[in-house]
């Protein structure tokens, strides 16, 4: 593994409880759910069948239609320790279901709560970072958002990345059909995107893992046994104290922020002759959705280095980047906002 890589996957790794911490801020108040008599669960692995949206993300000889069943096993095994609980899938073999009818079917069994499995994967590779989609409505929004804050801190236990509990509008609502579909079913849905297969630090993570799928699958169970207050016998777990985010029912359309950070300003760049490292200081924000990530080009934007977790404690961040050739002579960075809308620094000159 290129240091490279490794350094991003340490940067990102000490900043994703950070990033817990932060994105659950606003919720100052915790609740306890308490366990119902049989609580009914509804594992739904994305994609299956034929046919090139069938088949999800295709990277580095992974599918996603695969390991999305492979989670979902796993997730299921583990959820059938605990007490009171009927675990369903919407598919155990690679066929094609719809999403009206994945719903449907968590409707026909009365579904708790339904979660869809999937991975992800960026037009331009250089994405990384787990995600959870919500509804923006109503009680699905709350459901949807006290169990995805439970869920993103499974995941970022992991050494994943956190890049947020997110909602995304379209023409008739919700913009992600199972989201969508699952609210006319009166059916509470989230989306887990457990992180990119297709950029090298979660390619990485994924190659460290002895099972990454089983990994996932455990995390997104407990993230399921805490939401609802499990517990089990067998394993001497009990989770009936666990405290959700208080997340109030909204009265207003959650909806996705659509415009790009307002504030990107290199301050300063000082490189050390010796190593090529360059300390920088950057200033970015956002007053809807924090900075998820920096990126840095040594040639005004031409080409661009993969992306760096931000840290989201500070508006100005200093860091470090390391030129190989020590004879870059300007830098340019650009920020990221939760929704990957992007704003570009003026470019300055590298003192030395």
């Amino acid at each position: 593994m290129s240091k490279k890589i490794k350094s991003f996957i340490s940067i990102f790794a000490l900043t994703a409880m950070v990033f817990i911490l932060l994105f659950t801020s606003e919720n100052a108040t915790f609740t306890v759910n308490a366990a119902k008599d049989n609580v009914v669960i509804v594992l739904d692995p994305g994609h299956g069948g034929t046919g090139d949206r069938n088949l999800g993300a295709q990277y580095n000889g992974i599918s996603e239609k695969e390991i999305t069943l492979k989670v979902a096993n796993y997730a299921k095994a583990y959820l059938e320790s605990f007490d009171n609980v009927t675990v369903y899938m919407t598919r155990t073999t690679d066929t094609v279901v719809s999403l009206e009818d994945r719903v449907k079917f968590a409707k026909s069994v009365n579904a708790d709560f339904m979660y869809s499995i999937h991975f992800n994967a960026s037009v331009d590779h250089d994405l990384c970072g787990s995600e959870v989609w919500v509804s923006a409505y109503d009680k699905y929004y709350e459901n949807g958002y006290e169990f995805a804050s439970a869920e993103v801190a499974e995941l970022s236990k992991l050494g994943l990345y956190i890049r947020g509990i997110k909602t995304r509008l379209g023409n008739n609502g919700d913009y992600y059909g199972i989201i969508r579909h699952a609210r006319n079913y009166d059916v509470n849905a989230v989306i887990i995107e457990h992180c990119y297969i297709d950029h090298p630090a979660d390619l990485a993570w994924i190659r460290s893992q002895a099972d990454p799928y089983q990994a996932l699958g455990i995390a997104d169970a407990t993230a399921i046994a805490k939401y609802f207050g499990l517990k089990s016998s067998k394993l001497s777990i009990d989770y009936s104290n666990y405290k959700n985010v208080d997340v109030k029912t909204p009265t207003q359309v959650m909806a996705n922020d659509l415009t790009a950070p307002t504030v990107c300003t290199l301050n300063s760049a000082v490189m050390n002759k010796s190593t090529g490292d360059i300390t920088a200081s950057i200033t970015a924000s956002d007053p809807e959705t924090p900075i998820i990530y920096y990126r840095y080009s040594f040639d005004g934007g031409k080409n661009w280095s993969y992306v760096v977790a931000w840290d989201h404690s500070k508006t100005t961040n200093t860091v470090v980047i390391n030129d190989p050739s020590k004879s870059a002579a300007s830098l340019t960075i650009q920020v990221y906002n939760q929704y990957d809308l992007k704003t570009t620094s003026s470019t300055i000159s590298i003192s030395k």
